[in-house]
């Protein structure tokens, strides 16, 4: 053997373990480097941009929108509208004959894009094209070709249902536009009522006009409104106890529902009366107004901050759904705002938690009372229904910041649901420690 040279199997071993230790090397960079893409496209660092936003494969069924699920709190006092009495109260609802139909985007002249800059704050969406589209306008079909198909029991066989629909300061067309919706998209026959809850809006045009407007849809609508401002929750349980109908469907008040939306949810409730059921959530873009399809097979989950979110649907539940992409979706929770619900089951869970304040954590707090009281939260990919995403909340939040507001009530869906699980709640949110002695469960 020549001095100073390896014997050939030990530069063997070494080259190969050279080669292993460089595999284990690039495989662990790899992986750090998918981590950190998905963590920061799960805090949304990775935007679309405007351009691509009103591009013609982006909207109407065209192209699918992922909605991010997350709490949207108040403007900095800075960055809210500068405007006046007389412009907060103004109604511009003036609809242009085809602006906005199938859905499509709308684009505004250089006066009209000047005016609706400065008035974005007011609901924190472009109100001057809201208030150039029809109520009645056309929306494309975005179910599965084997949802258009399906046949559901005829309608005098299904539950029937009140639609409760919360606004506080809601424009009047987005406002309309919901409730028309409603109406010229559900069977007459199990549409029992239409109960808009005004949670102490100031708005002129919520008074008076509104009342009027509505006597005139030819559909029973109640109107009631709260003397002072409560919130989302205690706004949906005076709604839901002057309720006539069999099932209790919640909306928000700036959604546009779309055909066939109806007869899925309530079919599904005739077979399980504690299956909570929801829509599939299009997006209704908040500067153009255009209607994006969102993905079926995701459904609703949550961080150890308790914030839902978003997740795809598993491999073998994808698998086994390959025959028949109708069936329901499971989901651990639901986002909130859209969903249909058994009556009586409503009451026999104790409906919302009436101790929630004013908004935030409420989808979260009823999500696990459901699973955790025999029921079950399921996502209908055959009803379809658009929705306003904000990026912020416009509203003010009486006395309290809506940080604080959100905080306690997540900490009081930790204390009564979470048992022995809730130390992730407070490990990864050490902050609600401070909280945890001054709220009050009873």
């Amino acid at each position: 053997m020549t001095a100073g040279k390896l014997p050939g199997p030990r530069r063997k071993r070494i080259r190969k373990a050279l080669y292993i230790s460089l595999f284990i090397l690039a495989f662990l960079m790899c992986w750090c480097l998918l981590t950190i893409l998905i963590l920061l496209a799960q805090e949304k660092i990775f935007t679309t941009s405007e351009e691509s936003i009103i591009d013609q494969n982006s909207y109407a069924g065209r192209g699918i929108q992922v909605v991010v699920g997350h709490y949207n709190g108040n403007l900095p006092a800075e960055k809210r509208a500068n405007l006046t009495e007389e412009q907060l109260n103004a109604n511009r609802f003036s609809p242009v004959p085809g602006v906005g139909e199938d859905g499509r985007p709308v684009k505004l002249d250089e006066f009209e894009d000047r005016l609706s800059d400065d008035t974005f704050g007011i609901n924190q969406f472009n109100l001057i094209i809201s208030d150039k589209i029809a109520l009645n306008r056309s929306l494309p079909d975005v179910r599965k070709h084997q949802c258009r198909d399906k046949i559901y029991p005829a309608p005098p066989e299904l539950p029937t249902t009140s639609v409760i629909i919360v606004y506080h300061n809601e424009a009047f067309s987005t406002l309309l536009r919901t409730v028309v919706s409603v109406i010229d998209r559900s069977p007459k026959e199990v549409l029992k009522e239409i109960i808009l809850v005004d949670d102490f809006s100031s708005r002129s045009f919520l008074k008076d006009d509104l009342d009027n407007f509505v006597i005139t849809l030819g559909v029973r609508i109640k109107v009631i409104r709260a003397q002072r401002r409560v919130g989302l929750i205690r706004a949906r349980l005076m709604g839901a106890n002057e309720a006539d109908g069999e099932v209790l469907t919640f909306l928000d008040s700036h959604c546009e529902c779309t055909k066939g939306w109806l007869e899925p949810l309530l079919a599904r409730i005739k077979e399980n009366r504690k299956a909570v059921v929801c829509p599939v959530i299009d997006v209704i873009n908040d500067r153009t107004f255009a209607y994006q399809k969102g993905i079926e097979l995701f459904r609703g989950g949550f961080n150890w901050n308790l914030q839902f979110r978003w997740y795809a649907v598993p491999p073998d539940m994808v698998r086994s759904r390959a025959n028949d992409p109708t069936m329901p979706i499971q989901s651990p929770t639901m986002a909130g705002g859209l969903f249909s619900i058994d009556k009586s089951y409503f009451e026999q869970l104790g409906a919302y938690d009436p101790g929630m304040d004013i908004w935030g954590g409420e989808n979260i707090e009823i999500s696990f009372r459901i699973w955790q009281c025999g029921g079950r939260i399921e996502i209908i990919p055959c009803s379809h229904v658009g929705h306003i995403f904000r990026k912020a909340s416009p509203h003010d939040f009486p006395g309290k910041s809506s940080g604080k507001i959100l905080n306690s009530n997540l900490l009081r869906v930790a204390e009564v649901w979470m048992d022995e699980w809730k130390y992730l709640f407070y490990k990864t949110a050490p902050r609600n420690c401070f909280l945890q002695m001054r709220i009050s469960l009873n």
